[in-house]
């Protein structure tokens, strides 16, 4: 019951933040949808790889995180409909550009989090180890 609040917790944060950042970006390209699934990409690798080998926190708090947040900040069926509108309006090479942009900025942005976690990590251990001497 614990896990299900906390992804409750995290879901509204997650839906809330989504819909401030989309008011942000009014522009003919999706350009809120591509920022939120590249920054979402960013925090759920970050997250997960941190979590899983360098810093542990309680699996509510990591669920409330990816699971909650990021689930309901990003989305795929919003993605979905951002193409069909370029195609029923004609903007055939933004329908084409969006989703390889989402995909490739998408997956550098995940293994930057990737390489960040491990950056962090590595600098808590050598300070750990520093103030062991």
């Amino acid at each position: 019951m614990k896990n299900i609040a906390a992804i409750s917790v995290g879901a509204f944060f997650g839906a809330i933040s989504r819909y401030l950042i989309s008011q942000l970006y009014v522009t003919d390209f999706p350009t809120a949808t591509l920022f939120i699934n590249v920054l979402g990409s960013f925090i759920l690798c970050f997250v997960a790889q941190i979590t899983i080998d360098h810093i542990k926190i309680k699996p509510a708090v990591r669920h409330m995180i990816t699971t909650g947040f990021i689930s309901s900040f990003t989305t795929f069926s919003t993605f979905i409909i951002e193409i069909i509108k370029l195609i029923s309006k004609g903007e055939a090479a933004k329908a084409f550009v969006y989703p390889v942009l989402s995909i490739l900025l998408g997956l550098f942005a995940a293994l930057l989090g990737y390489e960040a976690a491990e950056f962090v990590a590595t600098r808590k251990q050598k300070e750990e180890v520093a103030q062991e001497v």
